[in-house]
């Protein structure tokens, strides 16, 4: 019956059908696009389809496939674009993207298992209506606006991240399912980690850029412009195309890691978990962002603080907090000529611009206060009120690609107005409100998950102050899986630890909780205790 939280259906013969005429399709377009502009990326697209069509005999189960797909394909920008244009701050194309395959698959099974009446009612929070409401505000300025492509192209970002939170939400029911997305997301981890180490020893990229590697003139650029001194220091990227980008993303998930590492995990998944937090903790450093340090920091205090909540982990991995403490310490011992030489000779200009930005950002606030100048304008809308009031005078300063205020709270606000803004900040507040409603969680596994990826999350906020993380595409996406975890978390909670009896349509009793059996430990450490947010 509907309603019933049961294991979703495995994968059939329709999906194989459905994924083979998808992957088609990608190939086709590759190789229609590669013979319209010779552009290597779409080969590359055209030859990771054929291949994932090509391994289709050996995987076992495709659904949970697709999820693993997501995941590892998320952090980057394997894509085909469609109506671009020099653009920072949103999205400056439209973007046929190598995730889309397989959130289409998973959108096709969990749509199949509801007509078939299998699993819970489809889960929409409030955190993903509060989003809505952005996108309404955003299709606003498509229908009423003078920039209607630049905001279609966003609203259809927008929308696709809401739907990726979405499909992690309603697909994410078992224990098991969060310990394997864990996976996926630290074999990310470590994988950035290694390209961005090998790109620091090798002192140049990788020619990677179909994967969202920056260009070797870009990190020049960026490493000449670190320092007063003009001197070149290398500042890796991994495959995020910048090292702040990199910085925080690593900053988003090494908290999850460390939390986990003070529960209780398999021994397997444990040195999973230190392999992703050395390696990451290393390419963290070298990414010489200060915003990436100060939001790693936090998460980390944070995750020390909160993991703590749980009696179980404070009693039994007192060492292995400490143990962390001094290796992320020593980590940074190691290699403090860097951090100390980044801290103290760091470019003045860096900060100058952007506080000269944060002027502009206001004066476009205070000109445009109830709907902003509209979404995805930021870049443009800004000329009557930047130093720069022309095209010419800004490309000449800046070139193709004009700035935008490194704050994404203030971009939001500029855009979409004191409405948008309020509406943004809201969203924030109800995921933070259920990542501390989940310290109530009992089992030791996925309490550490929950405060380790609500840590990631509250540290990307501190990030969007001087940062516009969340506005691109791929660091964006990593944003929403974290968020749509918490926000699967609560649900699992829900229905594990403080589920509805079928029967009389009341709690459970708090001595006999509905726990799920899937071989995990949860239910059996501590007795029932109620949230003080309940």
């Amino acid at each position: 019956m509907l309603g019933q939280s049961v294991t979703p259906a495995p994968a059939g013969g329709t999906a194989w059908t459905l994924l083979g005429g998808m992957i088609g399709g990608t190939v086709g377009f590759g190789v229609i696009i590669f013979a319209h502009e010779f552009n290597t990326k779409y080969v590359a697209i055209a030859l990771m389809a054929a291949l994932t069509l090509m391994i289709r005999p050996l995987v076992g189960n495709l659904r949970l496939f697709s999820l693993y797909m997501i995941l590892m394909l998320a952090p980057l920008s394997l894509r085909m674009s469609f109506l671009r244009f020099p653009h920072m701050g949103g999205a400056g194309a439209m973007f046929i993207e190598a995730v889309d395959p397989f959130m289409l698959l998973l959108l096709y099974y969990q749509a199949r298992d509801r007509l078939n009446g299998i699993g819970h009612l489809y889960r929409f929070p409030p955190a993903c209506a509060l989003w809505t409401a952005l996108i309404v505000l955003g299709i606003g300025t498509v229908l009423f606006g003078p920039l209607r492509t630049t905001a279609a192209n966003e609203v259809v970002r927008m929308l696709k991240l809401l739907l990726l939170a979405l499909l992690i939400v309603n697909e994410l029911i078992l224990r098991r399912q969060f310990q394997q997305a864990v996976i996926a997301l630290m074999l990310g981890v470590i994988l950035q980690s290694i390209i961005a180490l090998t790109q620091y020893l090798l002192g140049a990229q990788l020619g990677l850029g179909f994967l969202g590697e920056s260009s070797d003139e870009d990190i020049k650029v960026l490493s000449e412009g670190s320092l007063s001194t003009r001197e070149f220091v290398y500042r890796v990227g991994g495959l995020l195309g910048h090292a702040n980008l990199l910085a925080g993303y690593l900053a988003l998930l090494l908290p999850a890691a460390v939390a986990l590492l003070l529960a209780r995990v398999s021994l397997r998944l444990k040195l999973l978990l230190t392999a992703a937090l050395l390696v990451g903790q290393l390419a963290l450093v070298l990414t010489l962002s200060r915003t990436g340090w100060v939001d790693f920091s936090v998460a980390f205090v944070i995750v020390l603080a909160l993991g703590a909540s749980h009696p179980v982990s404070r009693k039994r991995f007192m060492l292995a907090r400490g143990v962390i403490i001094v290796a992320t310490v020593a980590i940074a011992l190691a290699l403090s000529p860097k951090i100390i030489q980044r801290l103290t000779e760091a470019d003045p200009n860096s900060v100058e611009y952007r506080i000269k930005w944060l002027k502009t950002a206001r004066a476009m606030i205070i000109d445009n206060p109830v709907f902003g100048t509209g979404l995805n304008t930021y870049v443009f809308a800004q000329l009557p009120y930047a130093d720069q009031k022309t095209p010419l005078e800004m490309t000449e300063v800046y070139g193709d690609y004009w700035p935008v205020v490194h704050n994404s709270w203030m971009i939001t606000w500029a855009e979409q107005g004191t409405v948008g803004f309020l509406i943004y900040v809201a969203m924030h507040i109800a995921v933070i409100v259920v990542g501390l409603r989940n310290l109530r969680i009992r089992d030791p596994m996925m309490h550490a998950l929950s405060v380790g990826l609500l840590a990631g999350f509250v540290g990307i906020m501190i990030d969007g102050l001087a940062s516009f993380f969340v506005r691109q595409e791929a660091p964006a996406r990593m944003f929403w899986i974290a968020l749509g975890l918490i926000l699967a978390i609560d649900y699992w909670r829900r229905n594990n630890e403080e589920s509805i009896s079928p029967v009389a349509g009341r709690p459970s009793e708090p001595d006999k909780p509905a726990i799920e059996s899937d071989g995990g430990d949860n239910g059996r450490w501590l007795p029932y205790r109620e949230s003080i947010l309940r």
